[in-house]
């Protein structure tokens, strides 16, 4: 990579993180009771939620371990769970999985940084002893079958200033500091990393293992930059069970190897543990530059398991060969004692390899998805704002994308649609139907997910907490008040305490196979006054559901733009009062009432117009803020025949005070989907909602 190359990625890195502070940084909502008339002469109570329950004994189906004295007391704990909502409908046939949007050659690794490419010593790299592994690869055509080693190659990479450090009294004095800062600060540090190396310690045993990086080369012929970092005080001969920490979209791997200054902040908002905290746990921790990001070759393809899985695969067993890292049998065997964790992108990449190989031996996904379809296509409408920040990241930090992703969030942006080839390319690219990965994955499996989450919403981990149950794998649901989103209720929220905690907990217990770790509860969740609930089991106990019924023929007018705004009417990635709505509000509640789950929303409904969308959303009126900040599309058509719209809204987590109502609202504009909106007129008649809540003798307030 040439210097101007290098210098526009470091001002498109600092321009993506300005977006994400600007998110991140917000201040909160001025309280207000929703605009619009009021329609709540027919709300009430009604008897209890009628959907069927479901339980029974999950039990993981991996291979046996030293962790199978613990099995029964593992499999009785456990429900198979269904929640409060109706899950999505799952298809009986096994889809068979090709290889899509196959790159005609793999792309060289482009050097990071300017000076790193003048001072690669690549005939240095040829002639040193490179280590010569067995790589988790298929000769197979598809990723659906578990993997079978066959040999890879790692390239050990020297940063060209890190002798700096080595200079004497000079280095430790001067030179050791600016790195260490500079491995502080996220991202950046990571960026400048290729360059300088890790910092030195001052004073370490000279027994101590030592941190590295390697390009190691995977299934195609990519390479893919890798960093390991060994576990806290390890000595040379001694071994540490491994993690891996996938970053997320647009995001290099994490070197911070001595935690950073913001290590509080990313575990609050994005349920990120920190590489400090897994390391001083007693793990080594390794992190890499996805297919087509930063130092990395190849293109992007979106956690694809043909690709970006195959290439963990590839570094897993790199890592089974290294010294210091613990391993599952023989060495032969190639396979780490491992566990992985990783938010957004860096979660989806777990559930994706935990389902290609099997060496993986437990999984910590943080604000993954289910489907790209239904995260960014729900219900026929492109989710504009997410779509649209997202691909920006990726052009401003220059990464080498599948060429069919950009143009797909153009049109999306145009249209509000996506084509038929742009649809399939999101169904390739996530664990639930039609790849239908999820059936594949036996690695017991914390699912975190944000409350607030506004581009992997709750429903998302959802589906992967019903599959993944009902296959009798070991799994525990963690919703917390973060994600891609923001806490307006909250800002300065704690949840990810509770996160960071559970997952060393659940890493102690199935990585380390220390069976004196308890896990916790099945299910537990913080509310938006930062309350943390739990229940023993995901198969929560229904309490009477909150109703609204309303038959009055009411008219909306659809004009764009007058629908709803996005986070603090501004940043379009959640939702903001709407404008121009129609709204129903429920009775107050006597009691303190926990709603938790996809609220039911039935209507009739005719009109005209340019749109084939409304969209709905419940609005806090203690407050005047968006439960969750979520808003849902709903698809109509507008011909003038009327039509009945029954649709599960997007899930919330909310605990109502008594006295408390929420007022639902239904709209034809929201800035989280395409902002343009529809024009014309509708009127909506017989319109039923029912919120679900759990009973409260069922479940544990403010749980330790």
């Amino acid at each position: 990579m040439g210097a101007g190359a290098f210098v526009g990625r470091i001002g498109g890195l600092a321009v993506a993180l300005g977006i994400g502070v600007a998110i991140a940084a917000g201040a909160g909502q001025a309280a207000a009771a929703p605009a619009g008339g009021s329609d709540s002469s027919s709300a009430s109570a009604a008897g209890p939620h009628s959907s069927a329950q479901h339980s029974g004994v999950a039990k993981s189906a991996r291979k046996a371990t030293a962790d199978s004295g613990t099995a029964a007391t593992k499999a009785n704990s456990r429900a198979t769970v269904r929640s409060l909502i109706t899950p999505r409908t799952t298809a009986t046939a096994t889809a068979t999985r090709t290889v899509t949007d196959d790159p005609t050659a793999p792309v060289d690794s482009p050097v990071t940084l300017v000076l790193a490419a003048a001072s690669r010593r690549e005939a240095q790299a040829t002639t040193q002893t490179q280590r010569t592994v067995a790589a988790a690869t298929t000769t197979a055509a598809t990723a659906d079958v578990p993997a079978i080693p066959t040999p890879v190659v790692a390239i050990p990479q020297t940063a060209p200033l890190a002798f700096l450090q080595h200079i004497p009294v000079l280095g430790p004095v001067l030179f050791t500091p600016i790195v260490a800062f500079i491995h502080q600060i996220p991202v950046f540090g990571d960026v400048l990393h290729p360059l300088f190396g890790y910092p030195v310690h001052p004073g370490a045993s000279p027994n101590a293992a030592q941190p590295r990086d390697v390009k190691v080369v995977s299934f195609d012929g990519t390479q893919i930059y890798v960093h390991f970092m060994p576990a806290s005080g390890l000595q040379e001969g001694t071994q540490a069970p491994t993690i891996f920490y996938g970053p997320g979209l647009g995001m290099p791997g994490q070197t911070s190897i001595d935690g950073s200054v913001v290590d509080g902040v990313l575990t609050n908002a994005l349920g990120m543990p920190s590489i400090l905290a897994l390391r001083k746990a007693g793990y080594n921790v390794v992190t890499w530059d996805p297919r087509g990001e930063y130092s990395s070759g190849g293109q992007l393809q979106i956690d694809s398991p043909d690709y970006e899985a195959r290439d963990v695969s590839a570094i897993i067993s790199w890592v089974a060969s290294q010294p210091e890292v613990k391993l599952d049998g023989q060495p032969s065997d190639l396979d780490p004692r491992m566990g992985m964790v990783g938010a957004s992108y860096g979660g989806g990449i777990q559930l994706v390899t935990a389902a290609t190989d099997h060496r993986v031996d437990a999984i910590v996904p943080t604000i993954a998805w289910n489907s790209l379809t239904s995260s960014l296509y729900k219900a026929q409408s492109f989710k504009s704002g997410w779509g649209t920040l997202l691909s920006t990241v990726l052009v401003l930090t220059l990464a080498r994308t599948n060429p069919k992703i950009i143009p797909a969030t153009i049109y999306g942006d145009l249209t509000g649609h996506l084509t038929p080839a742009d649809v399939a390319l999101l169904e390739e690219r996530g664990p639930g139907l039609p790849t239908d990965l999820l059936s594949k994955i036996t690695a017991p499996t914390l699912l975190i997910e944000g409350t607030v989450d506004t581009l992997f919403t709750l429903q998302e981990a959802n589906a992967n907490a019903l599959a993944l149950i009902g296959n009798n794998v070991d799994t525990k649901v963690i919703w917390f008040c973060g994600g891609h989103g923001l806490c307006t209720n909250d800002l300065f929220n704690t949840g990810g305490v509770l996160v960071q905690k559970r997952t060393l907990e659940w890493l102690d217990h199935y990585v380390k196979e220390d069976a004196a770790v308890q896990t916790g509860p099945q299910f537990e969740w913080v509310d938006q006054r930062g309350q943390h609930l739990s229940s023993a089991s995901y198969d929560l106990t229904p309490s009477d559901p909150v109703l609204v019924s309303s038959t009055k023929t009411r008219t909306l007018p659809l004009v764009p733009f007058l629908g709803a705004g996005g986070l603090f009417g501004v940043v379009p990635i959640g939702s903001s009062r709407a404008i121009d709505a129609l709204n129903y509000t429920t009775p107050a509640v006597t009691s303190t009432t926990y709603v938790v789950g996809a609220p039911h929303l039935s209507f009739t409904y005719s009109g005209t117009g340019s749109g084939d969308h409304l969209y709905a959303q419940l609005v806090d009126n203690s407050t005047g803020q968006v439960l969750g900040n979520q808003v849902t599309p709903i698809k109509v058509t507008l011909d003038g025949t009327e039509r009945v719209a029954d649709v599960d809204l997007e899930m919330v987590a909310q605990t109502l005070k008594p006295g408390q109502k929420v007022t639902l609202q239904v709209f034809g504009s929201s800035a989280s989907y395409r902002a343009v909106g529809a024009l014309g007129s509708v009127t909506v008649s017989n319109l039923e909602l029912s919120l679900p809540t759990v009973d409260p003798s069922s479940i544990t307030v403010n749980a330790a």
